[in-house]
């Protein structure tokens, strides 16, 4: 390593420790809050890293060339994924503080959500998805047609259980059928915004041989474009249906997040980030082409999506009038981005197993 990049890699190791104290410091002061924010970012960065392999197994599927400059960087991200199934483990810990109905169990969901059984299932999804991913990156036989195909539905499989089981049963009396579908959706639109910021921040420009130029910027901010308004659609789909049905049990969920304070702020906040600034700037062919313009508005994507996964999970399980959002929330979250960053970098000890395809973007 040279020295600027061995003193980046110990800035990130003491991100990830003091991410680690405020997650043992706010367990020893509110453990509800604690836990909360780490799934709320064990579901954020694993979707990053995790977006990366389906970004690969699209291009294996279609066939599509304007990608390849982009591919080594879609297979960085994945490295997070064996360190993430660690922090899965590590929810087992806070099972009474994230899942309301281990101590105030639900009768009549009583065989689905009981926690041996959903740690079990969860547990095994990931770990198959995670081999699943490994072998698309590495192996000569994950990048055929069919094992893409196969592994792109058993994304869908995995994430919309996830969904169910780490997200929707927070709020156990809630229910959405839509809402499997919306969640690996917008995961995978979490996952190109910040496929988008590390091939900004790692371009050489204008393009070099073999590097990323305008015309992969320009088609990656197309693709950021579709699944925004892909994941808006899905999203308004879901309330409307809620809405108009009027069904108490869906309607409350949606009241809380989304008019009842302190939490209406932070649904406005996902809202503007994640569809408003994205869909109308990213109409200019421009913004898309440019690395700085794009960078900054996969940030806003990235921002948003973090809040949407908060919105999603903290109302569940913390009732107070003022907004928790402060010094946990940061350090834990910079704890997370710590540990993303390390896996990043460090995956360049096994780029040597990479296929030649993958041209180098350094």
């Amino acid at each position: 390593m040279t020295q600027r990049r061995t003193m980046l890699f110990l800035s990130l190791v003491v991100a990830l420790v003091v991410g680690a104290i405020a997650l043992v410091m706010g367990i020893a002061e509110d453990a509800n809050r604690a836990w909360g924010v780490f799934l709320v970012n064990f579901l954020f960065w694993t979707a990053i890293s995790q977006g990366g392999a389906v970004f690969l197994g699209i291009l294996y599927v279609t066939g599509a060339k304007w990608a390849q400059p982009l591919k080594r960087i879609a297979a960085r991200t994945t490295a997070f994924l064996p360190l993430s199934f660690f922090l899965f483990l590590l929810l087992y810990l806070g099972r009474e503080s994230v899942f309301p109905w281990v101590t105030d169990p639900v009768a009549e969901k009583a065989v689905w959500l009981n926690f041996s059984f959903l740690f079990v299932r969860d547990g095994i999804g990931l770990v198959i998805l995670t081999g699943a991913s490994l072998l698309l990156v590495f192996s000569r036989h994950g990048r055929s047609p069919l094992f893409s195909s196969i592994f792109l539905l058993l994304y869908a499989l995995v994430y919309s259980l996830i969904g169910f089981d780490l997200v929707m049963s927070l709020a156990p009396h809630w229910y959405s059928t839509l809402f499997g579908a919306y969640f690996f959706m917008s995961s995978f639109y979490l996952g190109l915004a910040a496929l988008a910021v590390a091939s900004a921040l790692t371009r050489k420009y204008p393009k070099p041989e073999g590097g990323i130029g305008t015309a992969q910027f320009h088609d990656l901010g197309k693709l950021l474009f579709a699944f925004c308004i892909l994941t808006g659609d899905f999203l308004w789909s879901q309330y409307a249906v809620i809405w108009y049905g009027n069904i108490p049990e869906e309607t409350e969920y949606v009241i809380l997040r989304t008019m009842e304070m302190p939490w209406a702020p932070v649904a406005w906040g996902v809202l503007i980030g994640t569809f408003v600034v994205p869909f109308l700037v990213l109409l200019s062919r421009g913004v898309k082409e440019n690395p700085r313009s794009l960078l900054a508005v996969a940030s806003v994507i990235l921002i948003g999506m973090w809040l949407e996964r908060y919105l999603l999970v903290v109302p569940s399980l913390l009732h107070q009038e003022t907004l928790p959002l402060g010094w946990p929330e940061l350090l834990i979250t910079l704890g997370f981005f710590g540990a993303f960053a390390m896996t990043y970098l460090m995956f360049e000890r096994v780029e040597g197993y990479l296929p030649r395809e993958m041209e180098s973007v350094r």
